[in-house]
Formats: structure tokens, sequence, C-alpha cells
């Protein structure tokens, strides 16, 4: 059987007279001394959440905001905001100043540090819990000031494999949970896994307080920045 193409001649035509698209491409920059920086986050404001790297090689958080480049400061060696909203919340995963006994490097930011997640508005950085573990990290904030993300409690998993992940956290040996932060300052609801599952992370939130992510188990589900799950899991407001 012969295959019959047809061909619209002045749609071609029209195709071809459309003009070219044009864009304003716009370097950000980085901090002083620094040769290096990520936006990872857009608000509606186009004020852009990210991270840039210092003369030391570590990594900030950092807001730009029209020509103003924000270094945020976090406690710790490494941080970056993961997540802007348009009042102007940043969302930051960060290292912390203390080490994590398991050196589990959930920041995947390859130190012996414990890893934490905090809200920063107006110069000001509060940490959100965990759910008994050491780590915690982030999704995105919503219009609320809720964040998707991930805790540890403090179950040992004797499931989780050993060796770094291929996105280079862990090894991993305590189970970890997707909860939503907030909007009360402290407040942290834990997520439940589908069944069969133990452990599971939130990934994102929108203004709905839905958030998505995914669960499975220690041995199948790897931690952001990869971010791999059995299961995609939708988990309403309620």
């Amino acid at each position: 059987m012969k295959a019959i193409f047809l061909i619209c001649l002045p749609a071609l035509s029209l195709l071809a007279q459309s003009p070219a698209p044009h864009y304003n491409v716009i370097d950000l920059g980085a901090l002083p001394g620094g040769n290096s920086s990520f936006g990872n986050y857009l608000n509606d404001n186009r004020q852009i959440g990210g991270n840039a790297g210092l003369a030391d090689s570590t990594q900030q958080a950092i807001v730009w905001d029209g020509p103003f480049r924000i270094n945020v400061g976090t406690p710790g060696l490494n941080s970056g905001i993961f997540g802007i909203n348009s009042s102007g919340q940043n969302v930051i995963s960060s290292e912390i100043n203390k080490k994590d006994p398991n050196n589990e490097n959930f920041c995947a930011w390859g130190t012996p540090l414990a890893c934490g997640v905090f809200v920063s508005q107006r110069g000001v950085a509060t940490q959100l819990p965990t759910l008994g573990g050491v780590n915690a990290t982030n999704g995105n904030i919503n219009a609320k000031g809720e964040v998707a993300g991930v805790a540890e409690n403090a179950t040992r998993d004797t499931t989780c494999p050993p060796g770094v992940s291929v996105a280079g956290t862990g090894p991993q040996l305590y189970d970890f949970e997707p909860v939503v932060w907030g909007p009360a300052a402290g407040a942290i609801r834990a997520l439940k896994p589908l069944p069969g599952d133990t452990v599971g992370m939130a990934l994102w939130i929108n203004d709905n307080s839905q958030a998505v992510g995914a669960t499975g188990t220690c041995a199948t589900t790897v931690l952001p920045p990869l971010a791999l799950g059995s299961h995609a899991v939708l988990w309403d407001a309620d």
C-alpha cells in the first residue's frame, strides 16, 4: 500500500511569511566572587529564586529581583531556593550547622551536615520541623505559604539500599514521608503513602492545597534532586 501525503501549499506560504520570533536573553549574573548560578523558580512578579556559587565553591540561596541580586543567606554551607510565591516568601533547602550522625547526605551537597527546610521573608528565615528525624527537604511553596516536601521520621528501615543513590544522596537509613508545612507557623502535616508503600515525597503544591509527588519503598524511591518513586500520587486538600 502506498502512503499518501497531502501538502497544503497556502499554509506553507503563510508559514514562510510569518515573522521570526524575537527573544530577550538576560544574564542574571552571580554573586560577587562567584562564577556560577542557577535559577530554580520564577513567580508572577518576575522574582527568581535559585542558588549561586561563591569563590570557595559553596552555594548560597539567592533571589534575583529586577537589577538586584540578593544573597538570602542560611545557616549552613550550601543552600538553594526551590520555590518563591508572589508574596515574596522563599522556601529554601539548606544544610544546617549540625552534623548528620548518619551521614545520609540528604541535601545532596556532599557534606556531613544535616539538611533542613526554611521559609524566608523580608530577611527572616524560619526552619520548618521534621517528623522526628534529622533531615528534611522541600518542593515548592503556594500562595498561602504552604510548602510541599519531605521529612524524615525516626523509623530505621532495613530495606534501604546500601551506598549512594544515583542522585548523590545516601546511604539512606531512615524512612521519609511526604509532608505539607503551613500555612500556620510550625505546622506540619504528613501525607499518607499508597497502600503497601512506606516512604514518599511531595514535590509540588497548588493554591488549592493539592499536592503531587510519589510514594514507594526505601529500596525503590530516590530523593531529590533526581526524585524517583514507584507510584505518582495526588493528595487532595483533605
